[in-house]
C-alpha cells in the first residue's frame, strides 16, 4: 500500500480577533473525554493542477468560518475546581492543518479498498482521546493529493461538537469557499437560555421553527421530555438489568438519554426540572433569543 507523504504543518485562527474566551462542558460533553477525536473524511474530484489553490482557498475559508465556530481554534483547559473548558485566546495557534499528498492513490482505490488501513492514512489523530485536546488543537485538518483529486480528512475533538454541530461548521465552511450568498455560518454557540445550549441531536427543522409560533418549538422540546420521563428510564433500566450489556455510543442512535451516576434523579434544581441542550441554525437560534417566555410555553 502507497503511503501518504506529509509536505507541510501549519495552523490556522480566527481572521479577526476574538479576544479571550472561555466555554464551560457540562454533563453531557464530559463523557465524551474519554472517547476518540471524531473524525470525517470528504472526497473531491479533480486534477492535481488546481491542489495549491484549492488548499489556499480552503485556508483562507477557514479562517472565516473560524470567527463563528472560534471554540475549535482553542484548546481544553480546567476551571479552578478542575472541571474541563474550553479555552480561546489570540495567541494560541489554532487550528492544525497538515498538506500531504498520495498520488498513487486514486479515488476509485479508496472506493474500492477492502478495510480502512488507507483511509486511516488520510485522516489525522488516529486513536486519539478528547481529553489530549488539553495539548492538542481542537480541530486537525489534512488536504491530501490524490491521483485525481483531493480528500479531505478531519479530526474534530468529540468533548466539544456533536454530530449535528459538526455538519453545521462544515455546511459553513463549504458556503463560505463556494461563494454561496450565506456569510454567515449556519450554527450559533449562543445559549438561547442558562437551561439550554445550542447543541443536540438531531436539531430539529429551523425552517419548520420559523414558520411557526415560539410555543410550537417549546411544544416539541417538552414532548422528546415526556418521552423519556422517569417511567420510561426505568422501564430501559430494568429491561437492562433482565439482560445486561456493553453499550458503545453507536447503539444510542440519534435520540437518546445519558444518564450519569443514578437514574434516580429529582432534576438539577431539586424539583421537575431538567437540562436540555438543543443545536439550531442561526436564525432561529436568534429568535429563541429574544423570547423570554420560550421555555415557560411548553
Amino acid at each position: 500500500m502507497a503511503s501518504v507523504k506529509i509536505l507541510s504543518k501549519a495552523h490556522v485562527k480566527p481572521k479577526k480577533p476574538i479576544g479571550r474566551r472561555e466555554c464551560q462542558l457540562v454533563t453531557f460533553d464530559l463523557p465524551y473525554i474519554a472517547f476518540y477525536y471524531n473524525q470525517k473524511l470528504l472526497i473531491y474530484k479533480g486534477g492535481d493542477s488546481d491542489f495549491d489553490e484549492r488548499v489556499k482557498k480552503l485556508e483562507e475559508g477557514l479562517g472565516v468560518v473560524l470567527e463563528e465556530f472560534y471554540q475549535l481554534a482553542g484548546k481544553l483547559g480546567k476551571d479552578e475546581e478542575g472541571v474541563f473548558r474550553v479555552e480561546y485566546d489570540d495567541d494560541m495557534d489554532g487550528v492544525e492543518v497538515a498538506v500531504a499528498a498520495a498520488e498513487e492513490i486514486g479515488i476509485a482505490d479508496l472506493i474500492m479498498e477492502e478495510g480502512t488501513e488507507m483511509l486511516k492514512e488520510l485522516v489525522p489523530y488516529n486513536g486519539v482521546l478528547n481529553f489530549e485536546g488539553l495539548h492538542r488543537p481542537l480541530l486537525a485538518v489534512q488536504l491530501t493529493k490524490l491521483r485525481d483529486g483531493l480528500a479531505m480528512g478531519l479530526a474534530f475533538n468529540h468533548a466539544i461538537l456533536d454530530g449535528s454541530a459538526t455538519w453545521h461548521f462544515i455546511n459553513s465552511w463549504t458556503e463560505i469557499c463556494t461563494g454561496a450568498k450565506t456569510s454567515r455560518p449556519s450554527h450559533s454557540w449562543t445559549a438561547a437560555k442558562p437551561a439550554t445550549r445550542a447543541r443536540s441531536s438531531p436539531a430539529p427543522p429551523a425552517g419548520l421553527l420559523a414558520a411557526h409560533p415560539p410555543e410550537f418549538g417549546a411544544g416539541i422540546i417538552q414532548k422528546a421530555i415526556e418521552a423519556h420521563d422517569a417511567k420510561a428510564i426505568d422501564a430501559r433500566n430494568s429491561e437492562w438489568e433482565a439482560s445486561p450489556k456493553i453499550f458503545q455510543w453507536k447503539d444510542a442512535g440519534v435520540n437518546c438519554v445519558a444518564v450519569g451516576s443514578s437514574p434516580r434523579f429529582k432534576g438539577k434544581s431539586g424539583g421537575r426540572s431538567i437540562d436540555v441542550e438543543i443545536s439550531l441554525e442561526a436564525n432561529a437560534m436568534e429568535r429563541l433569543e429574544k423570547d423570554k417566555d420560550f421555555l415557560m410555553e411548553g
